[in-house]
């Protein structure tokens, strides 16, 4: 590490001060595209009702808001009816308990419990956990509902019956939200094939970190006071300012015209936007650099 020193002038004015600009820090930034992409862990299956119309969701006497949470978890995320209820794993998987503080789901992706009607949406593992719930899987289903008959052995059959259920047909896994797995996490199947869609085509587009970055001004700087012309730094700034303008340029372009760059998705728009935005912004970087090396270096 080199040592700068500075000099400059003092006055005897208190609290006066006097700002130093120090040398441009050999540092390089890049800006990049994340994609965020679901189901990294896998899906859960979950069936919901339909509509907040259904008889069914009507007996269960919820207030507007929970049957709406009910009926749209991917807008509203995925809760437990009632996130402060004691009811036990058995009980909620009895049936005997139907306001309780789990979220029935089904490890069968992409269809999920069979015997079971509604809507079907998917629930992202690795969001959940990240959400903080708790997952209950098949195995731990099996061991609560075999405590559940040592304590209530006149019931055997029917737990019999509920355990066959919960292993062979629906192969299912409880979630307890804490205290709801975020609308982010919950996908329908449109909305899935959207997300999955995004990051499948985000994947064959190269993408390049472009930055203002002082380490590049800097030796720009350096060589424009070497050959006494403003050529070397002027290229920088309009490559990168460039760039970051036709990548502005590109985003808006690509949002109208992206189908121009060949991404066919099927659903049309949504896709086709978001990654022709990125392609013609990608050109827009490169664009501005190749403006720049019209510029001569003298």
């Amino acid at each position: 590490m080199n040592t700068f020193v500075y000099n400059t002038q003092t006055n005897d004015t208190q609290d006066s001060q006097y700002n130093v600009l120090g040398h441009l820090m050999p540092a390089r930034m890049f800006v990049f595209v994340i994609v965020d992409e679901p189901g990294t862990d896998g899906f859960l299956v979950r069936r919901v009702y339909t509509s907040i119309e259904d008889p069914y969701l009507q007996e269960l006497e919820l207030s507007p808001l929970q049957a709406r949470r009910e009926v749209f978890p991917d807008k509203y995320g995925l809760w437990g009816r009632d996130p402060n209820s004691t009811a036990s794993i058995a009980e909620h998987v009895m049936g005997y308990e139907k306001i309780t503080s789990f979220a029935s789901a089904s490890s069968q992706f992409p269809d999920g419990a069979a015997r079971m009607a509604g809507k079907v949406i998917y629930v992202d593992i690795a969001k959940a956990k990240r959400s903080g719930a708790r997952l209950v899987t098949t195995q731990e289903i099996r061991q609560s509902l075999q405590t559940y008959v040592q304590q209530h052995p006149h019931l055997k059959n029917r737990v019999n019956k509920i355990l066959n259920y919960a292993e062979g047909l629906d192969r299912e896994v409880l979630v307890q939200p804490d205290p709801r797995v975020p609308p982010s996490g919950i996908f329908t199947k449109g909305g899935l094939a959207v997300s999955l869609g995004i990051v499948k085509y985000a994947r064959v587009v190269q993408v390049v970190g472009v930055a203002f970055t002082a380490y590049d001004l800097g030796v720009a700087t350096d060589q424009s006071f070497k050959t006494k012309s403003i050529r070397p730094i002027e290229k920088e700034v309009v490559r990168q300012i460039g760039g970051w303008g036709g990548a502005i340029a590109g985003a808006k372009m690509g949002a109208a015209t992206g189908a121009l760059v060949g991404i066919e998705t099927g659903p049309g728009t949504i896709i086709t936007g978001l990654i022709g935005g990125i392609v013609f912004g990608a050109i827009g970087y490169f664009g501005g650099s190749a403006v720049a090396d019209q510029i001569p270096d003298k």
